[in-house]
């Protein structure tokens, strides 16, 4: 099973409609780790076949989705949490004890608007960065996440030549 995984759009869906044409077809969910999470949500009458799941970050005000959510997604467990509430952009340590504590084999995450990927124990943890805004050095990117039938979940990061 494929996702494709988003954060911090701040508004601007011109980016993220390319991506849902793009990976409609390949991909069976979509999770936007928040800031303008709504953004997503507004292409889902287009795309009624797509799962989509969505947090709220800390720019979502008024916005009625959590601020953190477990899915069960191929018979693995997924955090998706917007990172703010976790201090993400000064370390991430507590984010990575946060997931171990939750018992989630992955934990998707956004805010710092650069991406991340590791492992933290046996957890897989993914930054897509921002499609967007990105920020220090890095690229507007979004993610793919694969979790093959044996379980086991690999991930990759793109970088795009719009946003920013």
């Amino acid at each position: 099973m494929k996702l494709l995984l988003i954060s911090d759009t701040h508004g601007r869906r011109e980016e993220l409609e390319a991506l849902l044409k793009r990976y409609a077809g390949e991909v069976r969910m979509v999770c936007h780790m928040g800031d303008h999470a709504d953004d997503l949500l507004k292409f889902q009458p287009a795309y009624p076949t797509l799962q989509m799941a969505t947090v709220a970050g800390n720019c979502d005000y008024g916005m009625n989705a959590p601020r953190e959510l477990i899915l069960t997604v191929a018979d693995k467990r997924i955090l998706m949490i917007h990172g703010h509430q976790l201090g993400v952009k000064q370390g991430l340590q507590r984010l990575a004890y946060y997931a171990r504590e939750k018992g989630v084999d992955a934990c998707f995450f956004g805010h710092t608007h650069q991406p991340a990927m590791f492992t933290a124990g046996s957890v897989f943890v993914m930054n897509p960065g921002s499609l967007t805004e990105p920020r220090g050095r890095s690229h507007a990117s979004y993610g793919l996440v694969e979790i093959s039938a044996e379980g086991e979940i690999k991930g990759e990061i793109i970088c795009t030549q719009t946003g920013g």
